[in-house]
């Protein structure tokens, strides 16, 4: 009996690039940003509350940021979402 392997199809990456533009609030010299705010708050979605642990929102951002320098680049998230790989 043969099994069936579901894979995930890879992202339009002209599509992932205006998707992550919608939400990167910061831009220096040309090149645009996610803050942490940007992507744990208003792409995750995750702790809005006005109550919320700051420092949680820049621990989960830190995932995103492979530079730690306080921004998620475009670079990271097109090679996470262009990826064929489920996550």
């Amino acid at each position: 009996m043969a099994v069936k392997v579901q894979t995930t199809k890879r992202g339009d990456p002209q599509e992932l690039r205006n998707i992550f533009l919608q939400y990167a609030s910061t831009e220096v010299d040309g090149e645009h940003y996610m803050t942490p705010e940007d992507f744990v708050q208003r792409y995750l979605g995750l702790y809005n509350d006005p109550n919320s642990n700051p420092m949680i929102v820049q621990l989960l951002a830190g995932v995103a940021d492979q530079t730690k320098d306080g921004k998620c680049q475009r670079n990271f998230w097109t090679d996470y979402h262009s990826s064929s790989y489920p996550f």
